[in-house]
Order: C-alpha cells, then sequence, then structure tokens
C-alpha cells in the first residue's frame, strides 16, 4: 500500500489517481501515520479519523489556490503527507523538523498557522474576505473539529459567517471528541435532526451529516458545497483513532497523543517512565485539598487528560468541572464560584490562559476573587513548539495589582504553595513546567516538611513578608508557612548571588557548588517580590536572574525595577526565553542552548565576575 503513497507529491496527484486506488491510498496514510507516531510520537488520534475527509478534500478542492485552514493541525498529518512532507515525517516534532501543527512557512499548503483550537472559522471568513476585496480567486475552507464547538470563538465566527454574502465553506469534522469526550449542549445536538435547523438557522446551507468515512459520498458533498454561491456546513461524521485498534479500544481519548510506541505482534508496546510529573504532582496535593475542604473546586478547559484530572474527576465529578475549549469561560466561571464562597481552582496550560486575559483582568483581579490559578506546562514545552511555549504566563500576570505568582522548584514545595494560595483573600497563581519531577537534592530535602533554623544551609530570606507585608500560613499539618524568597545557599560576604524562579533553583544550586563565594536565591515568587533578600543579593555587586520565560517583563525586569526604585546598582544579568518564538525541539537542549542549565548559569555568573578563561 506504500507504494500508491510513494507516488504522490503533491495535491496534484492526488486528483490524479483514479478513484480504485483511493482506499489503498487512505490505508497507506493510516500505514504512515501509524509509523510516525510510533518512532516520534505525534496527535495520533484525531489524524487517523480524518484520513478519509483529508484524500477528499485535496481531490476537490485545489491547494493553495484554494485555502485549507484546520481547527486544529491535530487532524491534519495526512494533509502534510499528501504535501511534500511525506520523506520527512520521520522527523515530526524534532528540532529542525516537521512542525507539529499546521505552519505556512513549512508549505504553501498550510494557508495559516493552527496549534489554537477555534480560530478557524474567523480566520478562513477573514481570508476569504481579504482574497474578494483583491480581487483574488479561490475557495476558502475551515475544517473545524466538533471540540472547537465547545469555544466561544467558534459561534463569533459563525455568527460573522452566517450573516455574510461570502461562500464560505466549514467542514465539521464530528467525531464527538476534543482530547477527551465533548462536553455540553452543543456536541449532543449535533448528533440529532436539530443540527440541521441549528446550522440553517444561522444562515448556513446545512449539508450532511455524511459519513466521514465514505470517500464517495464525501466527495459529493463537497462538490456541491464548492459549487454554492453563500456560507455552507458539510457535517461529516468521524471515528477518532480509526483503524488502529489500540487507539479505537482507548475510551478516554481514541489515541489523542500516543507514542512512541512499538505495534508487535499484534500487540502495543510502549515505553512508559515510572517518574511522575509536575501534573500529576499537583493533581495529588489537588485532590488533597478536595477532601479536607469541601469548597474547593477545580476547573479545566478540556485538560483533563493534559493535567493528569482524569482520576479526581472519577473521584469527585460534581466538583471537578470540565468546561470544554473554552479558556474565557473557564476563568468567568471560576470567578462566579469564587463570588459565592467557593474556592476554585482553573487548571490550565500557559499557552492557553493568553487566552483569557481580558477574563482575569476584569473578572478576577478587578473585583479581588479568590481563584486559584495552577498554570501548567510554564515554560518550554518541547515537542509541541512555538503554539504551545509557556513564555508569556510571568510577564503578562506580573502587572495585575494582587495577584501573587508562586512558582515550585520540586513537587515537595506544591502542597504549602497550594495551601497558602487557597488561604490568600484574593488571586494567586502556581505556575509549574512540562516534565517529570526532578531529584530533590540534599541540600533541599533537609529543609522540607520543618522551618529551617537559621544555621541551616536553606534558610528563608530574613524578611519572609515581601512586598504584601503579610505571611501566607498553611492549614497542612506539620508543614512552615510559606513566606518569602528561599536561600538554597547562602554565603556571608557572596560576590554573586543566582536569582532563579522554579526548577531553575536546582541547575544554579549545581552551578554554585564548585563556587565557594556564590549563593543562590529562590525567588519562589515571581510577584510580590521578596525585597530584603533581594536587596541582600545586590549587596554583593554582581546578580544573575535566571527564569523560564520571556526576558521581556519577567521576574529579570522585575528585579531591574527593585534595584532602580531603591537606588542599588549590582551588575546584573538576566537569563530567560529570548524576543522569538522558540520552535519545537528537545526542552532539554533548548535550556542548555539558552543557557539556563548548570553550565550555562556558571558561565553566565564567571562572565558577569570577569572570570570568563577560568
Amino acid at each position: 500500500m506504500t507504494d500508491v503513497l510513494s507516488g504522490v507529491a503533491s495535491p496534484a496527484d492526488v486528483r490524479a489517481l483514479p478513484e480504485d486506488a483511493l482506499p489503498g491510498l487512505c490505508e497507506a496514510l493510516r500505514e504512515a501515520i501509524i509509523t510516525t507516531c510510533g518512532r516520534v510520537g505525534g496527535h495520533l488520534g484525531a489524524s487517523l479519523g480524518a484520513v478519509e475527509l483529508v484524500v477528499a478534500l485535496h481531490r476537490v478542492f485545489h491547494t493553495p489556490q484554494d485555502a485549507l485552514l484546520f481547527d486544529v493541525g491535530h487532524q491534519a498529518y495526512a494533509h502534510k503527507l499528501l504535501t511534500g512532507r511525506r520523506e520527512r515525517m520521520h522527523t515530526l516534532r524534532q528540532a529542525g523538523g516537521i512542525a507539529p501543527f499546521l505552519d505556512p512557512r513549512e508549505s504553501p499548503h498550510d494557508a495559516l498557522a493552527a496549534g489554537h483550537a477555534c480560530t478557524a472559522i474567523s480566520a478562513a471568513l477573514g481570508l476569504l474576505a481579504g482574497r474578494r476585496q483583491l480581487g483574488h480567486t479561490g475557495h476558502v475552507v475551515a475544517v473545524v473539529g466538533d471540540g472547537a464547538l465547545t469555544g466561544g470563538l467558534s459561534f463569533e465566527g459563525l455568527n460573522n459567517a452566517g450573516g455574510s454574502p461570502l461562500p464560505l465553506v466549514v467542514v465539521l469534522n464530528d467525531n464527538q471528541m476534543s482530547i477527551s469526550a465533548n462536553v455540553g449542549a452543543i456536541p449532543a445536538l449535533l448528533r440529532t435532526r436539530n443540527a440541521r435547523a441549528f446550522f440553517e438557522s444561522l444562515g448556513f446551507t446545512y449539508l450532511g451529516p455524511v459519513d466521514g468515512h465514505d470517500l464517495g459520498a464525501l466527495t459529493r458533498a463537497l462538490r456541491e458545497a464548492k459549487a454554492s454561491s453563500r456560507p455552507v456546513v458539510v457535517h461529516t461524521l468521524t471515528q477518532k483513532g480509526r483503524g488502529f485498534p489500540p487507539a479505537e479500544a482507548d475510551e478516554q481519548t481514541r489515541g489523542h497523543a500516543m507514542g512512541p510506541y512499538e505495534w508487535r505482534d499484534g500487540k502495543l508496546v510502549r515505553s512508559r517512565g515510572g517518574r511522575a510529573t509536575f501534573s500529576e504532582a499537583f493533581a495529588q496535593v489537588l485532590g488533597d485539598a478536595l477532601e479536607r475542604d469541601p469548597r474547593v473546586v477545580a476547573v479545566t478547559p478540556a485538560m483533563l487528560e493534559g493535567s493528569a484530572l482524569t482520576g479526581l474527576k472519577a473521584r469527585f465529578p460534581d466538583r471537578v468541572h470540565d468546561v470544554g475549549i473554552a479558556e474565557q469561560h473557564a476563568v468567568t466561571f471560576c470567578a462566579g464560584l469564587a463570588a459565592a464562597g467557593a474556592k476554585p481552582v482553573c487548571v490550565i496550560y500557559s499557552t492557553f490562559l493568553q487566552r483569557a486575559y481580558d477574563q482575569v483582568v476584569h473578572d478576577v483581579c478587578l473585583p479581588g476573587l479568590p481563584v486559584v490559578f495552577a498554570v501548567d506546562r510554564a515554560g518550554l514545552v518541547g515537542a509541541d513548539g512555538a503554539t504551545h511555549q509557556g513564555a508569556y504566563d510571568v510577564s503578562f500576570l506580573r502587572p495585575l495589582p494582587g495577584l501573587t505568582q508562586w512558582a515550585p522548584v520540586v513537587g515537595d514545595d506544591m502542597a504549602p504553595m497550594l495551601a497558602a494560595a487557597l488561604q490568600a483573600p484574593g488571586p494567586s497563581v502556581l505556575r509549574f513546567p512540562r516534565g517529570t519531577l526532578p531529584d530533590v537534592p540534599p541540600e533541599l530535602a533537609r529543609g522540607l516538611g520543618e522551618a529551617p533554623g537559621p544555621s541551616s544551609h536553606l534558610q528563608e530570606a530574613d524578611d519572609a513578608r515581601g512586598a504584601t507585608g503579610s505571611a501566607a500560613s498553611l492549614a497542612t499539618p506539620g508543614a512552615f508557612p510559606m513566606m518569602g524568597a528561599r536561600w538554597l545557599k547562602r554565603v556571608p560576604g557572596s560576590r554573586l548571588t543566582l536569582v532563579t524562579l522554579g526548577p531553575l533553583g536546582l541547575s544554579a544550586l549545581e552551578a554554585a557548588r564548585s563556587e565557594p563565594d556564590w549563593s543562590v536565591l529562590d525567588a519562589r515568587r515571581a510577584w510580590p517580590l521578596d525585597e530584603a533578600a533581594l536587596l541582600e543579593a545586590a549587596a554583593g555587586g554582581h546578580v544573575v536572574v535566571a527564569e523560564e520565560g520571556t526576558i521581556r517583563g519577567g521576574l529579570g525586569s522585575a528585579v531591574l525595577e527593585l534595584y532602580a526604585a531603591s537606588g542599588v546598582s549590582p551588575r546584573v544579568t538576566l537569563l530567560g526565553m529570548p524576543d522569538v518564538f522558540l520552535p519545537h525541539g528537545d526542552a532539554r537542549v533548548q535550556r542548555a542552548q539558552l543557557g539556563l542549565d548548570a553550565a550555562g548559569l556558571r558561565r553566565a555568573g564567571r562572565a558577569l565576575l570577569g572570570e570568563e578563561s577560568r
């Protein structure tokens, strides 16, 4: 079957194939997707379910003259294979390789970038309007997964498009799934006779429902849509994970993101690490909080699996809410919960929190409501690339009055930080990275679970009150209060201090082990700052501030603002994510390239001291 695919270098080759060759092409595409994800991992399930749909689209429409916009790129691996990228698919999600989602810089057949959901209808309508205004021809098609219909932006686009005379084609790829099963009223409506009335009432011609695995039916429906002079919805029913038994049998996600794995003797063999992730560690302490306090409620925008909340959903079905791909709603829903006296915890990826910024400002911070934001995937995310890097949360949240931003170094920091956040009178953030929990070094382990004394290697900063003037207390028995910054290494008369946020504290500690006159300060909060500790760091004359986020407006900027306001002027080096959109790759390699590993921090410190050649 791969022989059929090997002869396809472009969509023109797809259109040139006889109809009786198309089933073989679909089988070859599925085989290629399964093999690729087995080698390097990837978003398997949605792409397997959209194979026939993608083939039919390329039979009927002529990209790039016609534009295909996928919402999102999870479903587009077959599209990549048919548009000249087959020979490089083994580099999918690897540094310098094929992008995890769609990217016009990679192929002219990718009309627009697509990494976040719910964007295709609005973008497609704008693209079509722009083309018509400039006198260009060609059709524009938005291929929308039904999960995107749980998000408000899709409905804003439908509202505008349905009232427009432009012949936008919206193909609804309905598999009843986002990452997991869709939630709410819309997915249920789509599987009833009311689907036609729903779209027609919005001004669309409705075609369907169409069997999304029947090439003949798909082709006929798409040709009819192409000939339409008004906006049209083609409603296709597909099966996520189709053609790969382990994905079909996965009731939770239908193989949403699988691999690497081997398909051996008819059985799936997957490599699994035994170490817990930061997400799993947070879910555990959140579960403890749910157990202790009936007022605690968890909310997530379609990220039960990604943020390790499926177990909590099973244990607390009425207090763990998956609201769909609806970040704005998730945040304002939490505001309502807090206003009613509940203690909501909004578990959300850093990149997706960007989508709800106004709700954070207007609905949570302005009234000072005690919502806790558990910001997952903060920092480098590796294979998911530029659309998903958690680069900006510290920078865009830091200016908001009354918002406290916590960052754990190790998993043991999670419980006291969450407890402090839940007891705070206003909003809080607890940001943590993608990845497994690090080992706890002896220096840090000695200080966990009890308040360290003045002679301890690990010390709370002398002024633990920070800029707020009050310390947060804990409800967790046996744990010491979570206060200001924390000295991981405190040297009297230190010449240089490494100031870090989050797990980079461990890299700083490693970097300073061979430097007897260096100190290491874990800021613990991006805001408010522990001013006394940071001014003590400045007294040595040299400070390196390192964070896994953008340098512009982040912790380093806050430290420089403090020093300027205080009239002190140590020499300062800022390390973090640069002023570019970082692509996909190995997060550990990228961390080293950015100088955020122990060797990089040591180099930066020595350079600041003028000791580069040491």
